[in-house]
């Protein structure tokens, strides 16, 4: 994939250049200046108020070696910037992007939030990752990355931190990336924006703090960027808080697969992780359509078999549909209809089974039709002997800003269900269809 043709030399100063899917989560900016930002949500990226907006999202380890492409819906900027205080270096320096899809294979880096802050002290390592300039001011474009110390703690109420040291610090281009830091359980989380700072690698640099962007992140987009936390920083760990990048450094795996590493377990940093509540109830689940009872006319039993299906603890998984006691057909998502059913002459049972996250599984009531005036056990022909028909069953129911510039049976129907979650059953042929001094650095 092509991407912006910028100059390839070295960057953050001090630093070392990534290599094949180190720091995946660092994102590079483009659109007549350069900047960097974070993925710190499937569809949000994190990243300076000062920097350019832009229509696409550039993941990789340069603008020459893009790992993917990804659209923006858009961006927005925080309307309380201070532009003027500075030089626009300070802790309103943030913004994001919108992602038009979610990038789900790559492992997160979310923001560090309430406690977690105490983690921020003065003398502990950060790493700091962007695709800006060299000390010497040039070759911006390229992602580079450095341990660096932090300079002053951080509490709840801090508005900035400053990262780094002289020859190991962010220069131009560096904007609205991240600082990085990792978790006694191994997984790595983000709490810094690049704003700005002295002179390329003359100086520690100002970042704003993730925390503090938090609330103007989740109000405008609608989106729980902190799966363990409530925005103002109280432990409220969700299904989601767990699953976070470990391995930010690991080289053999492949953008393909969104460079996948070994994902941290359940966060329990500020209190106990996240724990299902116990779940014994089945879910609810009833064949709607056809009723039970409807006859057809022979050779005109062709119509969709509608399933109502949910549960109100965590959801349904799977809903399966069976043919008198054969399985015909599964689906793994909603909606739960199995189309275009095809019966031949006869009577059939049809019911569906329903599964819930928990493993609990509900059976249906059993629907019973009839195809063909003569009715007769499921499969046979018209003209075959006559019986009684089946009996009903069932119920109905000075510092530089560091952006850069320029299922199988005898009978049955064939039910289509999406591609890869059909079962196998069939009849005669008919097959069961798989339906990221002050001045601004802007350079």
């Amino acid at each position: 994939m092509d991407g912006p043709d910028v100059d390839q030399d070295p960057l953050i100063s001090g630093g070392t250049p990534a290599q094949n899917c180190q720091w995946p989560t660092t994102t590079l900016l483009f659109n007549n200046a350069i900047c960097t930002g974070t993925l710190i949500h499937p569809e949000i990226v994190a990243t300076a108020a000062h920097c350019p907006y832009v229509n696409q999202m550039v993941f990789g380890e340069s603008g020459n070696d893009v790992g993917r492409v990804v659209n923006v819906d858009y961006c927005l900027r925080n309307p309380d910037y201070e532009s003027q205080v500075n030089n626009g270096v300070n802790g309103t320096d943030y913004a994001f992007c919108k992602l038009s899809q979610p990038v789900n294979d790559i492992p997160i880096t979310p923001p560090v939030m309430g406690c977690e802050l105490d983690f921020l002290q003065a003398g502990e390592s950060a790493w700091i990752v962007g695709f800006g300039n060299n000390q010497g001011e040039q070759g911006a474009g390229t992602k580079r990355w450095s341990e660096a110390d932090i300079q002053t703690p951080v509490t709840q109420d801090s508005e900035t931190v400053a990262v780094g040291s002289v020859g190991n610090a962010a220069c131009g281009g560096d904007s609205g990336g991240p600082a990085y830091i990792q978790y006694p359980d191994g997984s790595w989380h983000t709490f810094g924006i690049v704003s700005g700072g002295p002179p390329c690698g003359q100086g520690a640099d100002v970042y704003a703090l993730m925390h503090r962007a938090v609330p103007f992140i989740e109000a405008n987009s609608g989106i729980d960027v902190t799966p363990c936390h409530d925005a103002d920083g109280t432990w409220n760990p969700s299904p989601d808080c767990g699953g976070f990048a470990t391995e930010t450094l690991a080289t053999n795996v492949s953008w393909n697969s969104g460079c996948a590493t070994a994902l941290s377990g359940p966060l329990s940093t500020c209190g106990p992780d996240y724990t299902a509540p116990p779940d014994d109830n089945p879910p609810l689940v009833k064949i709607t359509d056809p009723a039970n009872g409807s006859t057809y006319e022979s050779g005109e039993a062709a119509f969709d078999i509608v399933v109502a299906a949910d549960d109100v603890e965590f959801g349904v998984t799977q809903v399966e549909l069976y043919v008198n006691d054969e399985l015909a057909a599964t689906k793994g998502e909603e909606p739960w209809i199995f189309d275009g059913a095809n019966f031949p002459n006869g009577t059939f049972e049809l019911v569906a089974t329903a599964e819930d996250f928990s493993g609990n599984v509900a059976t249906s009531d059993t629907v019973t039709i009839t195809v063909g005036s003569s009715g007769g056990s499921g499969g046979e022909d018209e003209g075959d002997e006559e019986d009684d028909g089946a009996d009903e069953v069932g119920s109905e129911d000075g510092f530089d800003t560091f952006g850069m510039e320029p299922g199988v049976g005898d009978e049955g129907c064939a039910c289509s269900t999406e591609p890869g979650r059909g079962g196998g059953y069939g009849l005669g042929g008919l097959a069961l269809l798989a339906l990221l001094g002050l001045r601004r650095r802007r350079d």
